[in-house]
């Protein structure tokens, strides 16, 4: 337990997570749990879902379990990760993970505010999938998304850019959970991608300006929930 502890502060401490989360504007909120696995080895993974193909709104996509804040969230929005990590793929808290704190929020196309909360597994979960909302999942490791071996990216508005990663071996991720996933990984594993991160945070920047991985993952959760001036991207 006391390992358990230790490990779950020095992960919080990498992100810069804050102990509450970040606050909802009360009219297109959502909570996502990015539950992350640290089986001992070198590589920590990260647990995506493949969106239902059936759904009206972004059939196939990869996603964070997670969804819109409701009524009964009492407008906590890691009370919606929670919820809803646990209605779409069945795990729960505290017999199956540990929350490790919250990231600042990040704006989604279409205007939505995705508030996401971080999580630690504590054991290997028995997934139980909502198949009306997910039609699968799977771990993946975060240095994925700092490889530009796979990767794409074009310029959205001023100093957002859209981030897609092509795997071979798994689905494609791009937009915003590209984005959380990247600056996960780059606080956690201690690494630069080797790509533009945004407009105005090149790889050339982060290496001319000598910044540490804090200072890159601080630089992205400035501008992450700024509107778009031409929301639907």
């Amino acid at each position: 337990m006391r390992c358990e502890i230790s490990r779950a502060e020095e992960l919080k401490q990498k992100l810069d997570l804050t102990d509450l989360p970040s606050i909802p504007q009360k009219e297109q909120d959502a909570g996502v749990l990015i539950l992350l696995h640290d089986d001992g080895t070198d590589e920590l993974k990260v647990l995506l879902c493949v969106r239902s193909r059936e759904l009206r709104r972004h059939p196939g996509e990869v996603c964070f379990p997670g969804g819109m804040m409701d009524d009964e969230d009492a407008n906590d929005v890691r009370r919606t990760a929670i919820r809803e990590a646990y209605e779409e793929v069945g795990v729960i808290e505290s017999d199956d993970y540990i929350v490790l704190g919250n990231l600042p929020a990040f704006r989604a196309r279409f205007g939505i505010l995705i508030h996401p909360t971080v999580a630690l597994l504590r054991r290997p979960p028995t997934f139980s999938l909502s198949i009306n909302e997910v039609e699968s999942v799977f771990w993946i490791p975060l240095s994925k998304f700092l490889d530009d071996t796979y990767h794409s990216t074009f310029p959205v508005e001023k100093f957002y850019m859209v981030h897609m990663f092509q795997f071979d071996s798994y689905p494609v991720t791009y937009g915003i959970t590209a984005l959380m996933c990247i600056v996960v990984a780059i606080g956690l594993l201690g690494r630069h991608p080797k790509f533009n991160l945004m407009s105005n945070l090149t790889v050339s920047d982060m290496m001319e300006k000598d910044l540490d991985s804090l200072e890159i993952i601080r630089h992205v959760y400035e501008f992450s929930s700024r509107k778009f001036e031409n929301s639907k991207i």
